[in-house]
């Protein structure tokens, strides 16, 4: 099949774990003998409009740059702009399927006339998020139009979700905030996960001391350093942690508004915790390797958690809070990682469960993944639904 993949962003220009996973998918599709076009908006203005990668051809349409004020403007300018720019490629092309993973690119494909021909990839609720990074702070000097923009990025979606072909959440989670958040969505949602490279992300030694985490033992996360996720009810919880593993180590990866004061409460409450930053994605692999178990100390709509499979695909054990798709995902391996509740002391419970059980759960951990996560699984399905809409 000749297909277009459409998403917001991908690596290097975009980071991110959904990111660099829709372009496992994307490998995956062109392993399987299809014509891949990967279309993205460009976040840089220098960036070139279009890129030869091989197995696929990279397409960047023309957007408000990174930095500039008109950046945060893209959904509009997508939804203007991108529909012409897509009839034109289709009439050249000729695709047989179109797989977006961007509500407001599907929404464009949608008016641009083709929302037949088009899967949609459902990752989470935008204008859910816009509301709760809004109430976190993340919007300080705009936190007084969040309301609206909710409300148009909520029905962007909805124009999305009824006039794609086929829905595709990432977890039921996700499914179920979809028809809660639009009740009235006529779509057909499938449940289908997000796959992990087994390549990069797989067991292996690793190095402490690189993270300034020579202890033992060693808990990670790699989140972004908002108020959602929960980051400062794991501090909270760490020194009963402290109590009984007085060696153990903290390293809290991630960039965002949230920084400044998540560092100078682990000062205060004098902390071992380590705040690398942001990690590249090729470090990431490191940084797993180098820790006994992963924490994800989710406060609100943990739509998947890519984080989880990544580190079950490394041989780590994971710890979550009840929250989002953390069950069916983090507590697919054992339902013991999961804590009874968000506060600090269930998750500190939680944590000491982990650390007994992570021996075990470290041995079923990738295996787990391969049957559930691998490229192949999951584009197996991927693929089905796009031949559906191909009429193959």
């Amino acid at each position: 099949m000749r297909l277009l993949v459409i998403t917001d962003g991908v690596p290097p220009e975009h980071r991110g774990g959904v990111a660099s996973s829709v372009l496992v998918e994307v490998d995956e599709l062109a392993r399987r003998g299809h014509h891949v076009t990967v279309l993205t908006r460009r976040h840089d203005r220098d960036a070139p409009l279009t890129e030869d990668r091989g197995h696929y051809r990279l397409l960047r349409h023309p957007a408000p740059a990174r930095g500039t004020r008109g950046y945060y403007a893209h959904p509009a300018t997508t939804l203007l702009r991108v529909p012409g720019w897509l009839r034109s490629l289709d009439a050249r092309e000729g695709f047989d399927a179109i797989y977006a993973h961007s509500t407001f690119h599907a929404a464009a494909a949608v008016r641009a006339g083709l929302g037949d021909r088009t899967v949609l990839r459902f990752h989470a609720p935008s204008s859910l998020e816009v509301k709760l990074d809004a109430a976190g702070g993340k919007y300080p000097l705009a936190r007084a139009a969040g309301t609206v923009v909710a409300d148009l990025t909520r029905r962007a979606e909805l124009t999305a979700v009824n006039g794609t072909a086929r829905t595709l959440a990432t977890s039921w989670y996700v499914r179920r905030l979809l028809q809660q958040v639009h009740p009235g969505a006529r779509a057909r949602v499938d449940v289908v996960p997000l796959a992990v490279d087994l390549d990069r992300f797989s067991p292996g030694p690793g190095d402490r001391t690189r993270w300034g985490a020579g202890g033992d033992p060693v808990l990670v996360t790699v989140r972004r350093l908002v108020r959602r996720m929960g980051l400062e009810n794991l501090l909270e919880a760490f020194p009963a942690v402290l109590a009984e593993h007085p060696r153990a180590r903290l390293v809290v990866a991630g960039s965002g508004y949230l920084g400044p004061e998540l560092r100078a409460r682990a000062e205060r409450l004098a902390l071992p915790v380590e705040f690398p930053g942001f990690v590249a994605e090729e470090d990431l692999p490191h940084l797993y390797r180098a820790a006994d178990l992963f924490v994800l100390p989710t406060l609100e709509m943990e739509g998947f958690g890519i984080v989880t499979v990544e580190a079950f695909a490394s041989g780590l054990p994971v710890v979550a809070t009840p929250v989002g798709a953390n069950p069916e995902v983090a507590g697919a391996l054992d339902p013991r990682t999961i804590a009874a509740s968000t506060a600090p002391a269930d998750l500190a419970a939680a944590i000491s469960r982990g650390l007994g059980l992570r021996a075990g759960l470290a041995a079923r951990a990738r295996p787990h993944v391969e049957r559930n996560y691998s490229p192949a699984a999951v584009v197996a399905r991927v693929e089905e639904a796009l031949a559906e809409v191909a009429g193959r």
